[in-house]
């Protein structure tokens, strides 16, 4: 009953807001930014006069219950439909007791050819360890994460679907742990190691490259192909707690059938190489993007390597349905030895505004035998 007015109240907000959240999606969901949680993707907009807006908005997944929140930007006039200078952020609160904080710039400059991009992310976040590996464990272990995260990106357009640059990433946390910690701590560090339950501060340098071909962001529907590479390096000599190499890779692409239909995949490799990495920057199956149905952190290790398909359907006007399926698993790179999970399910999609951001309703099984749903904006991939 509970979880029935939740979703009442969700649906609420979003409905009575649900024009003005599609403008500002981009905030809540992260898709094809620095990382995997912090976008700042630019909607199809036909303004070019400044513009500002604060309102509500709210989702719903499995790791936060219902969220809600405040969003907010300012535009600044231009001249470039696709490359409009904005800051925008939003401060959420979630029925589990977690409070985010976001702030993204973007700013282009020498006539569109460069930009700069960033993200602050400030969270108090309680939620549960399990462990490391792609097994279950004993282990359910609450705690508070207390972080601050700061990500700075430049880069030149080498042609109108092409991007490259470096980037700078901040990290800091402490953590809060639960009660019954003390009662597993030696067992819980024997095994798994000790790297991100002390106070610890990540600085990181980076190159990226983008080639996208996409008609729109949101939702494509034509033929194109986006792919993304990075590779960040946290150093110790730049005063990072911990040596800790990251590298990431999305490889996506979109084909039309008939009738508007369309088949989407993508290829989604996530990596951390070092002697001591904190759990909290290991990759993770599961969420309201990968491997839907499996609960996020759950299964975390050093390598994530993900194949999903999708299935998307005009069914009439501003609706439409998907069908998804998903395939991966969390593997150690010393030890690489994969428990395949896998993911299946729809959902339907409601076109919010031109731009072709949608409210999205997922319902998601797994082959371990869970059944989770998801309310959120925007695709997963």
């Amino acid at each position: 009953m509970k979880f029935v007015i939740y979703v009442i109240i969700f649906f609420y907000v979003m409905l009575t807001n649900g024009y003005a959240i599609s403008e500002v999606s981009e905030i809540v969901a992260a898709k094809d930014s620095l990382h995997s949680d912090t976008a700042t993707v630019m909607p199809s907009c036909p303004l070019i006069k400044e513009s500002w807006f604060t309102i509500p908005m709210g989702y719903y997944q499995q790791e936060t219950s219902v969220a809600l929140g405040i969003v907010g930007g300012y535009y600044f006039p231009s001249t470039n439909l696709r490359k409009i200078s904005s800051i925008s952020g939003s401060v959420i609160y979630t029925f589990r007791n977690q409070f985010i904080i976001n702030a993204n710039p973007r700013f282009y400059g020498g006539d569109g050819n460069w930009f700069f991009n960033g993200n602050v992310n400030l969270r108090y976040y309680p939620t549960y360890y399990y462990g490391i590996g792609n097994s279950n464990s004993i282990y359910n272990e609450s705690y508070i994460s207390k972080s601050f995260q700061l990500m700075l990106q430049s880069g030149y357009f080498i042609n109108d679907n092409w991007q490259i640059g470096p980037y700078v990433s901040l990290r800091g946390e402490k953590i809060t742990v639960g009660e019954s910690f003390e009662n597993h701590k030696e067992a819980i560090f024997a095994r798994y190691g000790s790297a991100g339950w002390n106070p610890y501060w990540m600085t990181g340098l980076g190159v990226f490259s983008t080639y996208d071909t996409r008609d729109n962001v949101f939702y494509p529907q034509k033929t194109s192909v986006f792919i993304k590479t990075s590779v960040l390096n946290y150093f110790s000599i730049l005063g990072s707690t911990f040596d800790v190499a990251s590298f990431n890779g999305d490889f996506r692409c979109f084909l039309p059938t008939w009738f508007g239909q369309l088949i989407a995949c993508q290829l989604y490799v996530d990596a951390r190489l070092g002697g001591n990495i904190p759990f909290q920057l290991l990759p993770t199956v599961g969420g309201s993007d990968n491997l839907r149905g499996f609960r996020e952190r759950k299964y975390i290790d050093d390598m994530f390597v993900q194949l999903q398909t999708e299935y998307r359907i005009p069914i009439w006007n501003r609706l439409k349905a998907t069908l998804f399926y998903s395939v991966g698993d969390v593997v150690s790179t010393d030890n690489p030895s994969f428990r395949l999970k896998m993911a299946y399910g729809g959902g339907l999609r409601f076109r919010l505004n031109d731009a072709r951001v949608h409210l999205r309703a997922d319902i998601a099984r797994t082959n371990y035998g869970n059944v989770e749903f998801y309310i959120t904006a925007t695709e997963a991939f």
